[in-house]
C-alpha cells in the first residue's frame, strides 16, 4: 500500500468520522477518571499534511503512557477537533472540548494566529494548553498568561539557526518572504536584530496566509537585487511555490534559506527531485537520522504506526506534549489545572532527542532544531546533508 494512498484514507477517515476519540493501549478493568486531552489540529484540507502526522504523535505517546500504567492510575484518552487552521473554528471547537467533551487540557495547534486564539479561550476557562508547534514568541511572551506553554522552537530560535546559516553561505542581501501573521512578523523582526555585521534585509515580501498563486512573489524575488531568499512560507504554499516558481530558474539565481520545518518528510517528501538542490533547511526530526539508541528507538515504534520507514516530522512534537501533560499530572497527582500548572513549570522530561525544559517563568520548553542544505539525489528522497543540531 502506497505512503499517499494511507496518508489519504487516514484523512478522510479522521474527517467523515468526526474526529477521533482514542484511549490506546489500556487494559485495566474498572479504570479511575481517565485524563483526557483535547487536541486541536488542521485534519483538512492545506493543513492536514500537517495536523494528520500531528496526531500520530499523540497516538503513540499515549499507547506508551497507558501500557506502563496511564496517568495515576487511569488511562489517557484523546479527542480530536479540525481547526481546519481558522481561528473562528478553533476557537469553538475549543469551547465545545472544554464544555461538551470535559478534557482536562488542550495540545495545538499549527498556525500561530490560531493557536493564540486558542490560547485566549485557554486563559478564560482556566485551562492548559500546551503548543507543541506554533512558533510566534508573543505567545509566551506579549501573550503569556498562567495556562499556556510552548513546547516548539519559537522564532527568536528560529532567527537565531537563520543567521548562523547566512554568514556559513556568505549572504549579504537579504529577501524576505512568508504568510503575512504572527509568525513571520516575530522571525524577521528577530532576525534583523541576529543577523551578522554587513547582513540586512533589503526587501520583504509578504503574502496573504492561504494563497495559491505564486508567480507575483516569483517575478519580485527574481527582480530584487538581493543574493539571499529567507523564507518561512509553509504546508501546501510552500509546495506550490516551488513548482510555480521552478520553470522560471529562480531557484538557480539566488541563494536560499526556508525555516518552518520544510525540511521534513512531509515536505521535502512531497517534492522529492523538485525540492531545490542546495536549500537550507530545517526539520524537528528526520526519519534517516539516528545518532542515539533513543532516537533510533522512537522511529522504530512510529515507523510501526504509520506503517512505513519514512516517517513523519510532526509527530515528535505532539509525542513530547503529550509526554509533558502525562508528567505533570503524574507529579501533581491531580488533572487540577491549577496544579498542573505548578507541576508543568520547570519540569524536566527524557525524551528522544534527550532531556528537555520547560522554563518556569517563560512557560517554553528548550527546544532546537536541525538545520543542514538539501541535496537531490536521483531515484532517492531529498536529504539534508551535515545535519546540525542548533538551539
Amino acid at each position: 500500500m502506497s505512503r499517499s494512498f494511507i496518508h489519504k484514507r487516514r484523512t478522510l477517515a479522521v474527517a467523515a468520522g468526526a474526529l477521533a476519540v482514542g484511549l490506546l493501549g489500556w487494559t485495566a478493568a474498572g479504570a479511575a477518571k481517565p485524563f483526557k486531552i483535547g487536541v486541536l489540529m488542521p485534519m483538512s484540507g492545506g493543513g492536514a499534511s500537517y495536523g494528520v502526522p500531528a496526531v500520530d504523535g499523540v497516538k503513540l505517546a499515549i499507547q506508551e503512557i497507558n501500557a506502563a500504567g496511564g496517568v495515576n492510575g487511569a488511562p489517557v484518552e484523546f479527542v480530536v477537533r479540525d481547526s481546519k487552521l481558522k481561528p473562528s473554528v478553533a476557537v469553538a471547537a475549543a469551547k465545545e472540548l472544554i464544555t461538551k467533551e470535559g478534557v482536562d487540557v488542550l495540545l495545538g495547534a499549527i498556525s500561530s494566529g490560531v493557536t493564540l486564539a486558542i490560547s485566549e479561550v485557554a486563559k478564560q476557562e482556566h485551562v492548559v494548553l500546551f503548543a507543541p508547534v506554533a512558533k510566534t514568541t508573543k505567545l509566551t511572551s506579549d501573550k503569556l498568561h498562567k495556562y499556556v506553554f510552548q513546547g516548539s522552537a519559537n522564532s527568536d530560535v528560529e532567527a537565531s539557526a537563520i543567521a548562523k546559516v547566512t554568514k556559513k553561505i556568505g549572504a549579504r542581501k537579504i529577501c524576505a518572504t512568508g504568510f503575512d501573521y504572527a509568525y513571520s512578523h516575530d522571525l524577521f523582526a528577530a532576525l534583523k536584530r541576529a543577523l551578522p555585521k554587513g547582513v540586512k534585509i533589503s526587501n520583504s515580501f509578504l503574502v496573504k496566509l492561504g494563497t495559491t498563486d505564486y508567480n507575483a512573489l516569483t517575478s519580485q524575488l527574481i527582480a530584487s537585487d538581493c543574493d539571499t531568499v529567507v523564507g518561512v512560507i509553509w504546508g501546501g504554499g510552500f509546495i506550490s511555490f516551488i513548482k510555480q516558481a521552478t520553470p522560471f530558474g529562480l531557484f538557480k539565481k539566488k541563494k536560499f534559506i526556508w525555516g518552518a520545518e520544510v525540511g521534513s518528510t512531509e515536505m521535502a517528501g512531497k517534492l522529492g527531485a523538485n525540492f531545490p538542490n542546495g536549500m537550507w533547511a530545517n526539520a524537528y526530526d528526520l526519519w534517516y537520522y539516528n545518532p542515539t539508541p533513543q532516537i533510533k528507538a522512537y522511529h522504530k515504534a512510529l515507523a510501526k504506526l504509520e506503517g512505513t520507514r519514512e516517517t513523519n516530522m510532526w509527530p515528535i512534537t505532539t509525542y513530547i506534549g503529550v509526554k509533558f501533560l502525562a508528567a505533570a499530572a503524574n507529579k501533581a497527582g491531580s488533572s487540577n489545572a491549577d496544579a498542573l500548572v505548578t507541576a508543568l513549570e520547570g519540569l524536566t522530561i527524557d525524551t528522544p532527542f534527550g532531556a528537555r525544559t520547560l522554563d518556569a517563568k517563560t512557560h517554553r520548553a528548550n527546544t532546537g532544531e536541525l538545520w543542514g542544505s538539501f541535496g537531490v539525489l536521483k531515484g532517492k528522497s531529498p536529504r539534508m546533508n551535515s545535519i546540525t543540531y542548533v538551539d
